[in-house]
Formats: C-alpha cells, structure tokens, sequence
C-alpha cells in the first residue's frame, strides 16, 4: 500500500476511534477512495466496499465520483440502497445526477424521487430533456408531482423556482401546545424546524417564532403573544439572487417566498442559498469573459469540445470583428507615427491603461450592483464619482511616465522637443484613464437599464471599446502638441 494511502487509512482510524466514524476530513484524497473501491471490489469483498462508503460523508464520495470510469460510477451506485442513494444524488451536480438516474431501472429512480427534497426533484427535473422530464414525472407520486408541477410553473433562477415547500407553519391564533402537536407530526416533512412562520387562517404570512420560544413557553400561551412579527419575504417571481440578498443582508437562515397576497408558498434556505451563490458567481465569471450559456452543473472535462466551443466562438468573433477598428485607426494615423517614431513605443501602453482601468471600473461596479448596493438609477452619480476617480489616477500615471520620458528618452533621435512628447503621451494617458473609467463604469449600469445582465458587457467588450478610443486620443493629442 502507498505511504499516502496509509496516511490516509490511519487518519480514518483515528477518527473512528474519537467517536466519529461518519465524519472525515475535507483533505479525504478522491483517488484513495477510488482504490479502496477498486481493492475491495475486486476481491469479492462487497461488504469491505459498502463499510468504506458507510464511513465517508456523501459529499466527499461524489467528489471521488467526478473522477471515476463509468464502470467504476456503476458499481459504486449499485452499493447503495435507494435511500442511502437518495441522499448520494443530492450533492453531485445535476447533470451527472440526471445520469445516475437515467441508468436506473424505473422502480429504483420512482423510490429515489420519493426520498429526495421536493425542491431537489424539481432541479433534477428542469434539467433533463423534455422527454426524460415527462417520464421522470411519471413515476412521482400524486403528493409529489403535485407540488413539482406547482414549483415548475416557476422559472428555474426564480426564488419560487428555488424554494422548498417543506418548511415548518404554525397558525397565530394556536396555542404553545397545539403548535407543538403540529409540529410534531410534521417534523419527518420539514427541512427547518428552526425557523417557523406564523399564518392566518389564508395562509398569509405573519410573523416567525423560534423553536426554543415554543420549548420554554407555556402550554396555554398563544402563538401571538410571542410571536416575531417579521415580515422578510421574497416574491415568488423575483430573481434567487434577491432571495440571497435578502438572506445574507439580514443574516437569516430561511427566508419565506410568498406570492402577491403574501401567503407563504415556501421558503429558500441557508444552504439553498450557498448554491444559488456559486451559481451567481459563476456566472457573472464566465459572462464577464464572454462565455455564453450554462454549464454551471456540467463538469469541465465531461462538457465536450463542441460545446465549450459553442459557448465561447460567439463573443470572440464578435470582437474579433470590432477590434479591426483599431486597425483602420491605425493605419489613418501611419503618417503620424512615421513623423514620430518615439510615439509607437508608447502607444501599447496607452491602450493597455484603458483596458486596465476600464475592466477595474466594471468590475467594482457589477460587484455593487450584484450586492444591492448601486441601482441603475444612480448612473450620473456614478459617473461624476468615477471622472473623478480617473482623473486622479490619470493625472498621477500620466505625470510618472512624462518624468520616464524626459530623464530616459534623450538618446533617442527624435525631430520634437522631448517636453512636447512627454506632453502628449501624459496627455493622452490621463485623457484614456479618464474616459475608461467612465465607460467601464457605465457600460454595466446601461445594460441594466436595458434589462439586460451586467455581467453582458463584460471586460473584453470594454477593453475593445477603450482600445478604439485610445487609439483616437493618443493620436489626437499628437496632432495638437506635436502639430503632425
């Protein structure tokens, strides 16, 4: 045996011996668990394999699951009972969870659906294919695909698209003890009993009331009498990143999803909330690189070729396109810069400033709004915020490199003055510093006024565009100082 995989056996002792024998470290090795498998698989010893995935947590099985051979995925599903399956499926990511489905007979995947989270099912079902969705639903439960169907009618990136039905509800005119009754029969049906919302008789929300105020009230106190009248809701049609938002502004651990009466459709929860982050970020990261689509729930080396292709030929072309302006502006300009060859040294680092500081305006800006902290309302306040951001960083750049000039430019054979030069290259650097920043800055926030995702105008469309404008104000500040 390897000395890493004897590291790693020993610290699974040592954990079974402190009384924690279904709890291992995040730094578990996927391929230990792969040869493990492999180990006791191959010597008949079923029993050896089923004890090695009894002692790990299911998230660090379906990271060892991402990098196992197909035959390998077979049989590592065909150790679980259908319960213990269930709970499997809910950390892998939806597209390799929608394969482990389709391979398993119908009974099996009906058993899976039946002990898996109603908002899981739901997941699992936007993702597949219109014909393997209308066959999964199928094999749901009345109870089921009732509650799937009322959660499909919502789409996916929406908070009721995202919500659980299964939350606790008590209603205010009840007492401690009828409550406690209540909540004890539904205990097996509810993701969260720490939070539990208050309703009047048509369901609309009231309030919240904590566990522990039931567990230390007496038994013939009403609920209204120590009740939380907090109203925090999300609308069901309202984007998930609002429901994060509102989660993570106002530090909950649920937040209840409501229509336009206010009566309680649901509630999106803490690490629901988590994985709507991870979404969110990743797509504002590929957005902002020009990748279109989604693959959030696709691993990177299972997408093909033809589709990360796809995803990405679209922005590039189109830029590709845009960028040939630079070209015609510089070659309208080829006259100037025969006149003035010190100006081609220069000219890379001019455009590369705007590009610069134009992806840094973007970045800070799409980052405000994604918070909540900037709407696009306040687009003048932004760019009266950022001129003068850029004019100050323009002014310090440009005098730095008009310093550069003059102490290490003399030997050059050059027909100008050298101060007209360090002029015009300060000049035109603080001038593009200046008006990146304000493009870069307002580029996001007029999309989000045209309804569209900020993350759209991402950072190689901003630098294309400031490297058309560069190119106009170097050579436009030659044309003035230099006369050329």
């Amino acid at each position: 045996m390897a000395w890493a995989d004897l590291m790693q056996l020993a610290f699974r002792m040592s954990r079974r011996i402190m009384g924690n024998p279904s709890i291992l470290s995040l730094e578990t090795d996927p391929q230990f668990l792969i040869r493990q498998l492999d180990d006791a698989l191959g010597s008949g010893a079923h029993t050896k394999a089923r004890a090695i995935l009894n002692d790990m947590h299911p998230a660090d099985v379906a990271e060892a699951f991402a990098e196992m051979k197909a035959v390998q995925r077979s049989v590592l599903v065909s150790l679980y009972d259908d319960e213990e399956l269930a709970g499997f499926i809910e950390y892998l990511p939806l597209a390799d969870a929608v394969d482990v489905l389709d391979g398993l007979p119908e009974q099996i995947q009906a058993s899976v659906f039946h002990s898996l989270p109603d908002d899981h099912v739901v997941d699992l079902l936007q993702e597949m294919e219109p014909a393997q969705k209308r066959d999964a639903i199928k094999l749901l439960s009345e109870d089921k695909k009732e509650k799937a169907e009322d959660l499909l009618k919502f789409p996916g990136d929406s908070a009721g698209g995202r919500m659980t039905t299964a939350f606790a509800s008590v209603r205010v005119d009840m007492t401690v003890g009828d409550a406690i009754h209540e909540l004890a029969r539904i205990k097996e049906e509810t993701e969260l009993l720490a939070r539990i919302y208050v309703l009047d008789g048509n369901d609309r929300l009231l309030g919240k009331v904590r566990l522990r105020d039931l567990t230390f009230s007496e038994h013939d106190v009403r609920i209204r009498d120590i009740m939380d009248d907090e109203m925090l809701a999300v609308n069901a049609f309202a984007d998930q990143e609002d429901a994060l938002q509102m989660i993570a502004k106002y530090d909950l651990m649920a937040v209840p999803v409501v229509n336009g009466s206010m009566q309680v459709l649901g509630v999106i929860t803490h690490d629901d909330a988590l994985d709507i982050q991870e979404e969110e970020n990743t797509e504002d990261i590929e957005m902002q690189s020009g990748i279109v689509g989604s693959t959030a729930d696709e691993a990177y080396l299972k997408a093909s070729v033809a589709d990360h292709v796809k995803r990405r030929l679209g922005w590039v072309m189109v830029l590709a396109l845009t960028a040939i302006i630079s070209g015609f502006v510089l070659h309208s300009f080829g006259g100037e810069l025969e006149k003035a060859m010190i100006l081609a040294i220069y000219l890379p680092m001019v455009v590369a400033a705007g590009g610069n500081t134009g992806g840094q305006a973007a970045t800070m800006v799409i980052r405000a709004m994604s918070l909540g902290e900037l709407v696009p309302t306040a687009l003048l306040r932004v760019i009266w915020k950022e001129l003068r951001i850029g004019i100050l960083i323009g002014l310090a750049t440009g005098l730095c490199i008009a310093v550069q000039i003059k102490l290490t430019m003399g030997f050059m054979d050059n027909p100008f003055a050298l101060w007209k030069v360090a002029l015009t290259v300060a000049a035109s650097l603080a001038a593009q510093i200046t008006a990146s920043t304000i493009i870069g800055a307002a580029l996001p926030m007029l999309a989000k006024l045209a309804k569209l995702d900020p993350a759209v105008v991402a950072t190689p469309a901003i630098t294309t565009i400031v490297d058309v404008t560069g190119l106009i104000i170097y050579f436009g500040s030659a044309k003035v100082v230099l006369g050329i």
